[in-house]
């Protein structure tokens, strides 16, 4: 949740199958280079007082790695997700036995007709906005929403349906309780219940996807747009290169599963 003090995460090392996972683009991953920029991430949620849990590669599921979309944390409660991909499924049993030695763990309620990854749940504050998209439904997003709010009835939970990224994280972010930082690619069809978002150019649009953390914000380190913004927020950026990563249609939030 935005304006927490993170303390702890869990992250997966990529697999040698990361090249086999889902992607909207015709790419070549550097696995050995995929590797040392996880490294580096991991470095800088240390960096930043979190202790990182990184658990080891699952090859059977190239993108296992993007552990986020496998389970939403609040409370100290970890409620398992239905990826909207059937691929990706498995990852989340992969995942329990990490999740069960530190959180309490819930299933998501409803059955198989109800989807959800992660990716498209993005906290602000006390309010939290489910993304409906291709990997998110309304069966599950009500589901997760009666998941919330049994464990926080004060959560403002608002579904909201877009279209032109792969997840609502990949076109928006929150660096505040009033300001989001957001990709030009994204298109709402709901309206959202926030002061303001900042817009980033076109060409730097994938940039919308920022990880922060404890005062300061990771951020593809290509992008000075995202590092203006960033720094007008009165927040620390933190550049990372994580080219492989974007290959994959991934990137900050992704990667990690904080509390």
């Amino acid at each position: 949740m935005l304006n927490k003090h993170y303390q702890y995460a869990i992250t997966r090392t990529p697999p040698d199958s990361m090249a086999n996972g889902i992607t909207t683009q015709d790419v070549v991953i550097d696995l050995q280079l995929a590797r040392r920029q996880h490294q580096f991430y991991v470095a800088a949620l240390q960096d930043l007082g979190i202790s990182v849990t990184v658990l080891g590669p699952e090859e059977l599921y190239p993108d296992s790695h993007f552990v986020e979309d496998a389970a939403i944390i609040h409370n100290e409660i970890a409620i398992l997700t239905r990826p909207g991909a059937e691929a990706r499924r498995g990852e989340v049993v992969c995942l329990v036995p990490a999740l069960q030695n530190v959180l309490t763990v819930r299933q998501l309620g409803g059955d198989e007709r109800a989807l959800v990854d992660g990716g498209d749940v993005l906290f602000v504050g006390d309010r939290v906005y489910i993304g409906i998209s291709d990997r998110t439904n309304i069966a599950g997003a009500e589901q997760l929403k009666n998941a919330l709010t049994s464990i926080d009835p004060r959560l403002s939970i608002h579904f909201i349906s877009f279209s032109g990224v792969l997840h609502l994280k990949s076109g928006l972010t929150a660096l505040g309780p009033n300001l989001l930082i957001g990709s030009p690619a994204i298109k709402l069809h709901d309206p959202l219940p926030i002061a303001d978002i900042v817009w980033l150019p076109d060409a730097e649009g994938y940039a919308a996807n920022t990880l922060s953390v404890n005062g300061a914000v990771l951020y593809f380190a290509e992008c000075q747009s995202a590092r203006e913004v960033i720094m007008a927020a009165g927040l620390k950026p933190v550049a990372l290169d994580m080219s492989e990563f974007r290959k994959m249609d991934g990137s900050f939030t992704c990667l990690s599963l904080l509390w």
